[in-house]
């Protein structure tokens, strides 16, 4: 192994990147909350209560990790571990530097991006059935029966790209975007973004959790470095797919009058807004408002989405490669 391949495994854009992000989007999501509803969020330690978050990570690796009697060993002991390992490695088919920087080259890396990303909701569905836990099963089956509905609608949305472009590899898509291109997904994008959320289980589709109905769902069971690490695995889900929007839908890195990470870093923390807003604003959809809204509306408009798509591209672009 070279030691820039170790770079990018320890330092950029692997595992310390992924820690820096985790603790930088969990303070911008208090904050930001904070202001939507007019309060004043973490300000007491550090600026703008910036160390908050670090302080309550080390609150919770020293907790203890209890095991109830009952539960399944071995999925609740290694799915905690196997969550975030999942979540990161997409982010190795990710062109963050530029036009061919991925950790791994690939002519199949939006399949792969959409396969990572796609499976993660089911690990999450063994942590309720290993739990042992009437509320935390509940919650993994909510986590099945949304994925089944979310994913479908997912998988064509970031399809769409791929489509328009002919191929499958992240960096020939980063570098055929266009002004015009982006306008022409632009409808593939938002039905993405609605089918993150609910891949992602976040508001209004956060069912799977819903405090208020059956106390925490699938977390319900887990405390301490093991809780820890299924929140690291969320956020580290966040990072995947707002980057994975900002290379398949706007250009990635690419900007109007330069090429660097800091222009894709741009994009993902508009899309971190976004989300903020959309989770601050909107009250948690029931179970059957879900699937109704998924089936009758979202893979309706997505399939329809793909025939516009291959009609933009035979007679906008040129016709079919």
């Amino acid at each position: 192994m070279s030691g820039e391949q170790l770079f990018q495994i320890l330092v950029f854009p692997g595992m310390l990147f992924i820690l820096v992000w985790a603790v930088f989007v969990f303070w911008f999501f208090r904050k930001l909350i904070a202001l939507f509803h007019k309060r004043v969020g973490p300000h007491y330690n550090g600026y703008m209560g910036s160390m908050q978050t670090l302080y309550d990570f080390a609150k919770i690796l020293t907790k203890e990790s209890i095991t109830p009697k009952g539960i399944n060993p071995y999925l609740f002991s290694t799915i905690p571990i196997l969550a975030p390992l999942l979540a990161i490695t997409p982010v190795a088919f990710i062109p963050w530097s530029g036009v061919g920087s991925e950790i791994v080259h690939t002519e199949y890396g939006v399949l792969a991006l959409i396969v990572f990303v796609g499976v993660e909701p089911f690990l999450l569905f063994l942590t309720g059935f290993g739990s042992n836990n009437k509320y935390s099963i509940l919650g993994g089956i909510r986590i099945l029966t949304q994925t089944v509905s979310m994913e479908t609608p997912f998988f064509l949305s970031a399809l769409a790209p791929a489509l328009l472009f002919g191929t499958m590899n992240v960096s020939e898509i980063v570098s055929e975007t266009t002004l015009l291109t982006s306008i022409v997904l632009f409808p593939s994008f938002i039905l993405f973004f609605i089918s993150v959320l609910g891949v992602l289980e976040q508001p209004p589709f956060n069912i799977p959790d819903a405090e208020q109905e059956i106390v925490y769902g699938f977390y319900t069971e887990y405390s301490g470095t093991n809780y820890l690490l299924l929140k690291i695995a969320e956020f580290s889900e966040f990072l995947v797919v707002f980057a994975m929007a900002g290379v398949l839908f706007f250009g990635g890195t690419e900007c109007f009058f330069f090429d660097s990470f800091f222009c894709l870093l741009l994009k993902m923390l508009i899309l971190a807004v976004l989300m903020i807003g959309i989770r601050a604003t909107t009250p948690r959809l029931r179970v059957s408002q879900m699937l109704n809204f998924s089936w009758s509306y979202l893979l309706p408009l997505t399939l329809l989405n793909l025939a516009f798509i291959l009609f933009a591209k035979i007679y906008i672009f040129g016709g079919v490669q």
